[in-house]
């Protein structure tokens, strides 16, 4: 009774018959609130098309290593890839860790993990000739675009940083951006600082080709550049 109390005062069930998706689907709950829209979305697949088949009805205390061994190799058998099955029980230790960081678990049976990662291919660097041939066909395609990609080419900004970038953030004359918030995946902006060079592959008249347009439209509407973003 001891247990339960502790578990229940803790925010979980240390309920001892307590089902595997019946903790998956609490846990899932819970996580809602703090992952990413796209990481819930997978984790939601993998305990409802993989997880809860597999393990659902057994009991979270007598879920052991040896289960999820046999689930990994039984898929593999069925011809499941392996990043999949890398993945899958990813999601369920991630649960289970939980578990043991709450006391409601003495362990985690899901770490290490059943399967080894597979590596990731090389990844080959472009050549010059080979980003100026992209670069003339998005001018072709995608003008917008084209610029965004030259600019992010010439200053090394990271896929978040260059969304995220302010007009604040851009000093011509200096030949200089600075990188002080990044747009993750939920729009909200996080702050932190990197400064890049930007006279590069003509960053600096990519940008002016931009400082017209969106300059009049920001004063037409009184506010300035101050604050924005440069993609708003």
């Amino acid at each position: 009774m001891s247990w339960f109390l502790e578990g229940e005062a803790g925010g979980f069930n240390a309920d001892p018959n307590q089902t595997v998706a019946d903790y998956l689907n609490t846990w899932l709950t819970a996580k809602t609130l703090f992952l990413k829209p796209t990481s819930t979305a997978r984790s939601r697949d993998y305990v409802h098309n993989d997880l809860a088949p597999a393990f659902g009805t057994r009991k979270l205390d007598d879920l052991g290593r040896r289960h999820i061994t046999a689930f990994v190799t039984r898929e593999l058998a069925a011809g499941r890839g392996r990043a999949t099955l890398n993945r899958c029980p990813a999601t369920l230790s991630s649960a289970l860790r939980d578990a043991v960081r709450r006391h409601r678990l003495a362990h985690n049976p899901a770490s290490p993990p059943a399967l080894r990662r597979p590596p990731a291919p090389e990844r080959r660097i472009w050549t010059a000739n080979e980003a100026v041939r992209f670069l003339q066909h998005c001018h072709q395609a995608d003008p917008d675009m084209a610029d965004l990609f030259e600019f992010r080419i010439g200053t090394g900004l990271r896929k978040g940083e260059a969304p995220g970038l302010h007009w604040d953030d851009v000093h011509l004359t200096e030949g200089s951006v600075r990188a002080d918030h990044t747009l993750r995946d939920r729009q909200q902006p996080t702050r932190h600082h990197r400064p890049r060079p930007a006279h590069n592959w003509g960053v600096g008249s990519t940008i002016r080709r931009h400082v017209g347009p969106w300059g009049e439209r920001n004063d037409r509407r009184g506010s300035g550049w101050s604050g924005r973003r440069l993609t708003e």
